[in-house]
């Protein structure tokens, strides 16, 4: 029986021969550590306990820190559709089973840290599934945007975005260190571990696959990179740099209201030093490999 010409057929691709023999060790490792290493936010924190030590905090300091704590769970929610889109890639592409693997535990780790986020929000006032701001309703859904990463070589889309799992990384530490209370501490500690893997995973990438991409296609690599950090990372979700003025303003306050409480937060004048700072380790890890990663005028100056 054929298709009705009304609808619309679609052609998989063929995910056949599936291969399973290891070809990449260090990878491999990743995975194994992943389950040893693996944790429950709903198990593994006492989230009563934090409620209990924070209902002396004033109101207004509890709304900031479960607005900021649910931004961090919009952020890490956003990173589950785009390793969604490679482990479709990676499948019908044939590649390693360990590569598939571990972009399976990436999507289950983002989930975690999702989940430990709107948990932190909600014991704080309540978790906010949607922004109350019109501007970010209108930024968070870019976060989904795929088409940088299908316009660069598979490895090489990967690796940008294990440079802001870098970023993020550092930005944590910060807010882990900020943060007053022993849950929310822990939740930081455990997130930091997850993406620790996360980015050793972009390391082996640049030693193993970096060589054979053209100069052109590591150019490419960088501009994305930097577009994407002003693009959407800036405006609102790293920092607040590139916020319209007035959204800015309450942003700023908001988070610096919950940093002031311990709350996990960090200041926004702190938050552009550590961007800075990491760009800059960025790029000298990615200059080794003769990626070059252009200026960022909001956080760095110049044009």
């Amino acid at each position: 029986m054929e298709a009705s010409m009304l609808e619309e057929t679609v052609q998989d691709p063929n995910p056949y021969p599936v291969v399973a023999e290891l070809q990449y060790p260090d990878v491999w490792k990743l995975c194994t550590q992943a389950r040893e290493l693996a944790w429950d936010p709903a198990a593994d924190i006492d989230w009563a306990a934090l409620k209990r030590e924070t209902a002396h905090l004033p109101a207004a300091a509890l709304e900031a820190g479960a607005e900021w704590w649910s931004l961090r769970a919009w952020m890490e929610h956003g990173a589950t559709p785009y390793g969604a889109e490679r482990l479709l890639q990676a499948i019908f592409d044939h590649l390693p089973f360990e590569v598939k693997q571990h972009i399976t535990n990436f999507i289950f780790e983002e989930m975690r840290h999702h989940e430990a986020s709107f948990r932190i929000a909600n014991s704080l006032a309540v978790y906010q599934p949607t922004p109350r701001s019109d501007y970010f309703k209108m930024i968070i859904p870019r976060f989904h945007n795929e088409e940088a990463e299908r316009a660069m070589p598979f490895y090489a889309g990967m690796t940008v975005n294990t440079l802001f799992e870098y970023v993020s990384g550092e930005l944590t530490v910060a807010r882990m260190n900020n943060a007053a209370y022993p849950e929310i501490r822990k939740a930081c500690e455990l997130i930091l571990r997850d993406e620790a893997r996360h980015i050793h995973f972009g390391r082996i990438l640049m030693r193993r696959f970096f060589e054979d991409l053209t100069q052109e296609e590591k150019d490419h690599l960088g501009e994305k990179f930097a577009t994407k950090l002003r693009g959407s990372l800036l405006n609102g979700v790293y920092a607040v740099v590139n916020l319209p003025a007035d959204e800015r303003k309450r942003s700023a306050a908001a988070r610096a209201l919950a940093a002031d409480h311990g709350l996990g937060a960090t200041h926004p004048d702190e938050e552009v030093a550590i961007i800075v700072k990491a760009v800059q380790d960025i790029r000298e890890i990615v200059a080794e490999h003769g990626v070059p990663i252009p200026i960022i005028p909001e956080i760095e100056g110049g044009n």
